[in-house]
Formats: structure tokens, sequence, C-alpha cells
């Protein structure tokens, strides 16, 4: 009892959102480790379990029950008794060395252990008090005096032409603020040698998914060089205004280079990250944003480059034969390195001239994400340019 009181109030909180949090991680190496599927597709092979619900159990903001684990892990082809050892040890509750652990229980049953008899006052007390509560809600309820309004994290997105009433900056999910490293001061950079060519390395992270929310985490998939730059396109669907953020478990420090949003508030973004940490497939790249509908999101690794030069963006609507930044006047230097992230929704997928590289495409149902690059030859006028017949926002970003 003593070494109970003795206890600082926040170590078992802390304990718990840890446990929580590596648990959170481990699911997200699961799903990435069967192919990254989309949450819709899992929710699809689980069959009683949400999309949604199956997102915040990969968030990490507390730890899912063992149906929804279930669901999660048959769906990336996971043992599902040995992941229902690691729930049980997350809860805490894990059986001793010489005991049975025993089947693992259904989906239809209580899947919460039995809490040790020490700990089975707070629980009396906490069934109390929503005894009590219920009764006074019923009370009022009855009588017409008081309306609750309950809001959640699954509440209903607002309507398609207008954002929250006083929306602003993101405020990024208590999930993925927790955990973040502290930002890497910009000053505390080594430029890259004069004599390394910009050159794309690999693209360590990406995702894309039909969910309404504000941010999402990312696990690296394959590892960053010391030294090296982190360039994340970003389109953002049915969004709303607000800042931005990209964060990731090392602290590298995250600017926005390039910002366009279209007349249906689907959203484009270029953000970069100079003279990396390295980052090894334990890391996380988290990203915070306003209200979206869907989110799509490409992390690249490129080498040779230190700072942005300037930026371009434009938008069109569906039905032309081109889009283009060139409204914009922008000089590239030679051996500078051109990124361009162009969000298209509908009509053909934007189709970038000969002098460009494109990178991979992210697709969901009409919507996609392309991102291409090319090192300029000579000094000169240059924009994103190329073919579509879909809505369109673009970002050129151009860096040395």
């Amino acid at each position: 009892m003593a070494e109970r009181e003795a206890r600082p109030a926040g170590t078992e909180a802390d304990g718990a959102r840890a446990a929580a949090e590596h648990f959170a991680a481990e699911l997200r190496r699961l799903r990435q480790d069967a192919g990254q599927p989309s949450f819709r597709t899992m929710a699809k092979k689980a069959g009683s379990i949400s999309h949604t619900t199956l997102h915040e159990a990969a968030a990490g903001t507390r730890l899912p029950s063992w149906p929804t684990t279930r669901a999660y892990v048959t769906a990336c082809g996971g043992d599902e008794a040995r992941w229902h050892q690691r729930w049980l040890a997350a809860t805490g509750h894990q059986a001793a060395p010489d005991e049975p652990a025993g089947p693992v229980p259904s989906a239809a049953a209580d899947q919460v252990p039995t809490p040790h008899p020490a700990r089975r006052i707070r629980p009396l007390w906490t069934h109390t008090i929503a005894l009590l509560i219920g009764a006074l809600l019923g009370t009022a309820a009855t009588l017409g005096v008081v309306t609750f309004a309950f809001h959640t994290t699954a509440a209903a997105p607002p309507p398609p032409q207008e954002c929250p009433v006083g929306d602003g900056p993101a405020a990024e999910p208590a999930a993925l603020a927790e955990s973040a490293a502290p930002a890497r001061p910009a000053a505390d950079r080594t430029p890259p040698s004069p004599q390394t060519a910009p050159a794309w390395i690999g693209r360590p992270a990406s995702d894309k998914e039909i969910l309404t929310g504000t941010g999402v985490v990312l696990p690296v998939t394959t590892p960053v060089a010391q030294g090296d730059a982190l360039i994340v396109t970003v389109m953002l669907t049915s969004t709303c205004p607000g800042t931005v953020t990209v964060t990731d478990t090392r602290g590298d420090h995250y600017e926005t280079v390039g910002d366009e949003t279209d007349t249906r508030r689907h959203r484009v973004l270029v953000l970069a990250a100079y003279d990396a940490r390295p980052l090894t497939t334990a890391d996380t790249i988290r990203v915070a944003y306003p209200h979206a509908s869907k989110y799509h999101i490409a992390v690249d690794e490129f080498r040779g480059i230190s700072t942005a030069r300037g930026s371009a963006r434009a938008h069109g609507e569906s039905g032309g034969t081109a889009f283009t930044t060139s409204a914009t006047p922008l000089t590239c230097n030679a051996g500078d390195l051109l990124v361009a992230a162009v969000g298209t929704n509908t009509g053909t997928g934007p189709e970038f001239g000969t002098d460009w590289s494109a990178l991979p495409q992210l697709k969901l149902s009409s919507y996609r994400l392309t991102t291409a690059y090319q090192v300029a030859t000579a000094t000169a006028p240059c924009a994103a340019t190329g073919q579509t017949t879909a809505q369109w926002a673009a970002v050129l970003a151009v860096f040395r």
C-alpha cells in the first residue's frame, strides 16, 4: 500500500500511454509488411470492424480492444495467437511464465481481463458515478430541461462548402504530438558538398486513405541516410484552411515550400527537410493537417540539396487539356532540382513532358497525387507543365 501511495500520480497513465503507442507502432509495422492495404480493404476482410476503428487502432491514442486487434491482425495475415499474447502484455495482464496462456477468446466473449483484486475499488466507484450520471441525464431528458451535445473524433464532417467556425491552423492530434521529438533548428545543418549533383534516392514513406481526420503517422519503410533531404508531397481532399505540419521521431525541421488549393477545396503542398538525421525502420513521420476527407502523402529522399530557391503554383478546372504553373514567373539555374506535385480529380491522370522523371503515383478512386522531378540543365524560365483532362492543383518547388 505504501508503495502505491508513493508512486507519482502520472506514472500509471504515462505507462498506459506508452504501451498504447508501442502497440500501435507494432500494428503499423504489421500493416506495412502486409503491403500497406487501405483501411477500407482491411475492414472488408475483417467483416465486423469499421475502417475508422482500424485506423484509430494504429494511431496509438489508446489501446484497442481485443476484437479490434483481432480484426486488424486477421486483415493483415498476422498470427492471431501471438498477437493475443502481445495484446495481453500491453494491457498489463500477461500470464505468468508458469501459467498456461489459455485459448484465444472469441470476438463475442468479454475481452476485458479481470482486474487485480487490489484494483477493483476504482471500477466500483466509476460504476457508481456512472449510474448517478445516467439517472440525472434520464431525468433531464424526460423533463426537457437540458440538452447535451456529445462531440467525438467520429463526428460528421463539415458541409461540403464550409469549414468549422473558427477554423484555423490544425491542432496536431495528441497521439502525434506526445511522441514527437523536439524540432531540429534550421541553423543546425551541414550544407551538401558543392560537387554533389541532386539525385532521387528513394521513397521511405507513403500512404493514401479515404478517411476523415486531421493527421496520420507514417512508418519509415526504408532507412534514410544522414545529410539527405526529405521532400514531402501532400494532397488533401475537401479540406479546410490551416497549417499543415510534418515532424519525425528524429526532430528534423520541415518547412512549407508551396501550397495550392483548387475551387473544390482539394489542396496540394510540398514541404521539405534538409540535412536530415538518419532514419531507420523504427522511426515514423507524422503529418498533421486541418479536416480532410482523404489524404495522399509521399515522402521522397533526395541527395545534393540544402535549401529552396522558390516555388510556383496554379490550379484549373476539369475539361482542359493541360496543367501548368507558368503563370507564376520563375527562373531556374543549371543544377537546380525541380520537384512538381499535381493533385487531380476525375479525368485523365497528369502526364509530364520527357524532361521529367515521374515517381510512383498515389491513387484513390479518381483522385491522384502525381510527383515528378528533373534537374535543370540551363538557366531559364521554368514551370511544371503537362497534360490532363482532370480538375487539378499543382505546385512546383525549386531546390539547390
